[in-house]
């Protein structure tokens, strides 16, 4: 059985040594350095677009503004 110190032990070791496997399989053929580029783009992009959509929803709890409810018809 692995221990939960044992688990957060490996998740760190394995951060770390992630960039030097992303840049060894990048070395082996340019097309490779592209498609982790793009990919690394990707993600950053839609972390970035959500992030913007997350902190602008939490502000908007604390503003007074908001706007009226349609009317019925």
């Amino acid at each position: 059985m692995v221990t939960l110190a044992e688990s957060a032990t490996e998740l760190v070791d394995s951060i770390v040594q992630m960039p030097g496997e992303f840049a060894e399989v990048a070395a082996h053929d340019p097309v490779n350095y592209v498609l982790i580029a793009f990919g690394a783009l990707f993600v950053a992009a839609a972390s970035a677009v959500f992030g913007y959509l997350s902190l602008g929803a939490f502000f908007s709890l604390f503003t007074g503004a908001s706007s009226p409810p349609p009317e019925a018809r």
